[in-house]
């Protein structure tokens, strides 16, 4: 019982010391603190991105006016009686750009300018070849011509090289035997289509029908139209501005005037390549009327034109300095 009582006695004066204690931690003079923060301004909530810094802007490009575009150079051909190279050279050197193609013309019996064909390859033409028949369209479809164009065809093949191939030119005109009024031209059709068969399997060869413009009792051209070939070809030439008759005449002939009806009507036939295959300008109206032409040409999108570069069949066609000056201010 006594050790109870002592027992009891310790637990009294133990929690009268605690008492005591916490009575001076709250009431008596506080342990020394850390001194406090200084007081801030308040600031400005910090934005939760940042924000992007403006950049500094390109400075605006001036455009420098365009410069024109160069006119599509037109395929230019020439055609000059010594059938010679250099002459086809000198041609093209004094138009400004070296030509494209060199016409030929073969009567039956007449060999390929095999030569010619050599030197035009090399020096990047390709040779056209215009093909005008003794015989008959009647005999020609009847294989009576074969032993010739056979050979010729043959030649080609040997060639090895492109070469446009043209038959029976201009027959809606009415001033070859096979043409407009002399003969039929469902033969002249028959003919076109035995000849083209002569040559299946030739690669090098692609076929021109060459048309003339229409003129005042010109053959119809529809009944002209070969299908098949690769390209069509239309010959016209410009009259002088005091002419007043002949085909295309008039005061100041234009590429409109002397091809533009004609080439219309072809279009409503296909949608092949067409070329002026031959034409010519009198010389006293070649600086004139050669601006126009190249325009037409061009605007036409034609595969090119051959020039007839000679004083033939009552034309003087042959170039002139004044036309050389006018084909090379077109870039030709």
């Amino acid at each position: 019982m006594r050790r109870w009582l002592a027992a009891l006695a310790l637990l009294i004066v133990a929690v009268a010391v605690g008492l005591t204690l916490w009575h001076q931690s709250t009431s008596g003079s506080p342990p020394a603190r850390a001194a406090a923060a200084p007081k801030q301004t308040p600031r400005a909530a910090k934005p939760t991105a940042k924000a992007a810094k403006p950049k500094a802007k390109a400075p605006k490009a001036t455009a420098s006016p365009a410069a024109p575009a160069s006119p599509a150079r037109v395929g230019l051909g020439v055609y000059n009686p010594s059938d010679s190279w250099s002459s086809a050279v000198s041609f093209g050197q004094q138009a400004g750009q070296p030509v494209r193609y060199v016409l030929v013309y073969l009567e039956d019996g007449d060999p390929f300018p095999v030569a010619l064909a050599d030197q035009a390859y090399a020096g990047g033409a390709e040779l056209v070849v215009q093909f005008r028949p003794a015989m008959s369209m009647a005999q020609v479809a009847a294989g009576d011509d074969d032993a010739y164009l056979d050979s010729l065809i043959e030649q080609v093949r040997q060639f090895g090289h492109p070469v446009i191939l043209s038959f029976a030119p201009e027959a809606n005109g009415n001033w070859y035997q096979y043409g407009w009024t002399q003969t039929p031209p469902a033969q002249y059709l028959a003919a076109w289509s035995h000849v083209m068969s002569l040559a299946a399997g030739v690669s090098d060869i692609t076929w021109m029908e060459t048309l003339n413009i229409d003129y005042s009792g010109s053959g119809p051209l529809s009944d002209y139209f070969v299908p098949g070939v690769g390209i069509y070809g239309l010959d016209g030439y410009y009259a002088s501005p005091d002419q007043g008759t002949g085909a295309g005449a008039g005061a100041g002939d234009t590429f409109a005037s002397v091809f533009g009806g004609t080439l219309a009507q072809l279009r409503q036939l296909t949608s092949r390549p067409v070329m002026i295959s031959e034409t010519g300008i009198p010389q006293d109206f070649q600086a004139a009327g050669i601006p126009g032409l190249i325009q037409g040409v061009r605007a036409n999108h034609l595969a090119g034109l051959i020039w007839l570069d000679a004083n033939i069949d009552g034309g003087n066609w042959a170039m002139t300095s004044g036309g050389f000056a006018a084909l090379r201010a077109q870039g030709t």
